[in-house]
């Protein structure tokens, strides 16, 4: 019977037993506050798993670290750091007496690193602490020597510090992608370890420091579907504009963001578009000033006309093919030996873009900006280093992208990425036990007659050789051997007590860290239990 209801709609007979199937059937609404507090808790949890990987990794990358500066591109930058906390300048008249000057004369003849100040200010700490505390450890010589190489140990520990962070911003750009945490570790891990990412924690190059920033920007501007804030493109911009001060190829970097940015947010942000160019603009037109201040022209960077055989190093002479060819396949700087897992990243970048475009953007256009430009460069292997170290900042990057491949539901490409990953650590061990420029100095070949790099130059087969030739006890003087500080600091001459006194922090960080983020890695399950949707539903708790 049909009935009408006291607002006069109209009335039929339910099931009783039906109606409380289906209010079983449905699902249990959340209320705002108790979904507020998983959120708030899940935020956290991340924080503090992103925390605790920057202290276990900063600390394993110390013990693992080779301790000291060895090429040019490290020494001026030392130098400067030394220079600026004993008499406020970035002049480096300390490298004459050392015999190990690499730039020019600006107007007032005082000899100038080529490279910008910011790496080396981020450094002053480590050096005034070197020079302040370690020195004056029982058992280390007070002569000019010791004290120099000190200073270069604690600024390359500073490059430990750096690729850690990176990895901690890594870890939280792939949360904010909705990968599971299990699968953001170990993503945050093989990326750690098994790209070249992990040798350069341990030299003073700037690339970790590059890397570093390239993510704090990613972070700021992508993977939340908020709309971008004026607030974010001015913080990605300052971030930006200091890498131009570090390296001003960054200038490049900015220019792929820009373009990102826009294809994100198309024509509705454009002001926000506009301040994140600007500003490293601006400091890129502030550092062309300074040097033409230096050296009396904008573009003269301080680098010295010719290198070794007077060859002329900042052109673009090398055929494209040739530095192409050797970018991808030569057994010394082909990216996909030195990081395998961009293999699956680049194949991850179509899904990518379907959860953000301008994210997607950035992980393939920015490797692939930097690949073309330094193809054509003269110097495009880097001078002395391990693998294509000018690539390093731009694929950690892309490595993003390896967020996708790991929410796929093929088992096979999970463990395609694990197995890539063991032999990016594979790799990078071979790379890291024994010194690269021993390696490329002492008989390997790595440059020709005419100062130009050697294809066929493969440390995979020479630094293996090295490797297994002191393994079986071969004597080694100081700055050769195995690459590793405590060797390294022995030689000098340091007391093993006072060795110890100073591998024993980071030894306890480490194991307290690595227990610290197993329980907070336990605590962070419980949370994503409660509220499985949460990550799915595409909520930002990063």
């Amino acid at each position: 019977m049909e009935s009408i209801g006291p607002l006069g709609i109209q009335l039929y007979p339910v099931n009783e037993i039906q109606l409380l199937q289906h209010i079983a059937d449905m699902p249990p609404v959340a209320h705002p506050k108790a979904s507020e507090s998983r959120l708030r808790k899940q935020v956290i949890s991340n924080r503090r798993i992103s925390l605790w990987t920057v202290v276990f990794l900063s600390s394993v990358y110390v013990l693992a670290s080779s301790g000291r500066a060895r090429t040019p591109d490290e020494y001026m930058t030392l130098f400067q750091a030394e220079s600026l906390i004993e008499n406020g300048t970035t002049a480096v008249p300390q490298s004459l007496q050392a015999q190990n000057f690499y730039g020019k004369y600006d107007l007032h003849h005082q000899p100038r690193s080529p490279y910008p100040a910011g790496q080396a200010i981020l450094a002053v700490a480590f050096v005034w602490f070197a020079g302040s505390v370690v020195s004056h450890l029982p058992g280390v010589a007070q002569d000019r020597t010791t004290q120099f190489y000190l200073e270069g140990f604690a600024a390359t520990l500073s490059s430990a510090m750096f690729a850690a962070l990176g990895m901690g911003v890594f870890f939280l750009l792939l949360r904010r992608l909705q990968l599971t945490l299990r699968d953001a570790i170990a993503v945050t891990a093989c990326v750690a370890f098994a790209t070249l990412l992990f040798p350069y924690s341990g030299y003073f190059f700037s690339e970790p420091l590059t890397t570093l920033l390239l993510l704090c920007t990613a972070y700021t501007l992508f993977g939340s579907d908020a709309p971008l804030s004026r607030r974010r493109a001015i913080s990605a911009g300052v971030l930006l504009a200091f890498a131009v001060w570090v390296r001003p190829t960054m200038v490049l970097a900015a220019g792929v963001f820009t373009l990102a940015i826009a294809i994100r947010e198309k024509v509705s942000k454009w002001r926000s578009v506009v301040l994140a160019l600007a500003i490293p603009g601006i400091s890129a037109i502030g550092y062309l000033a300074w040097n033409k201040h230096l050296f009396g022209r904008a573009f003269e960077f301080g680098y010295p006309d010719t290198a070794e055989l007077g060859k002329h190093l900042n052109t673009f002479t090398t055929p494209f093919h040739v530095g192409l060819f050797g970018l991808l396949f030569s057994p010394g700087k082909s990216i996909f030996l030195y990081f395998p897992p961009v293999v699956l990243a680049v194949w991850g970048l179509r899904r990518l873009w379907k959860f953000d475009r301008g994210l997607a953007i950035l992980c393939g256009v920015l490797p692939l900006v930097y690949l073309l430009f330094y193809a054509r460069y003269t110097q495009w292997e880097g001078g002395y280093c391990v693998g294509p170290r000018y690539m390093l900042p731009s694929l950690i990057v892309c490595c993003v992208a390896l967020a996708p491949v790991m929410q796929c539901a093929s088992r096979r490409l999970r463990n395609a990425v694990f197995a890539l990953a063991l032999l990016g650590f594979v790799v990078q061990i071979v790379s890291y036990s024994t010194s690269f420029l021993e390696d490329q100095v002492g008989g390997a070949q790595y440059y020709d007659t005419r100062f130009d790099y050697r294809l066929s130059y493969n440390p995979m087969l020479s630094q293996t050789q090295r490797l297994w030739h002191y393994l079986h006890g071969a004597p080694a003087p100081l700055g050769l051997g195995f690459d590793r500080w405590p060797v390294f600091l022995s030689k000098l001459g340091i007391k093993t007590g006072t060795l110890l006194v100073i591998a024993i922090p980071p030894l306890v960080l480490a194991i307290w860290s690595f227990w610290a983020l197993r329980r907070s890695w336990i605590n962070a399950e419980l949370i994503d239990a409660e509220e499985p949707s949460m990550a799915s539903a595409g909520v930002d708790a990063s």
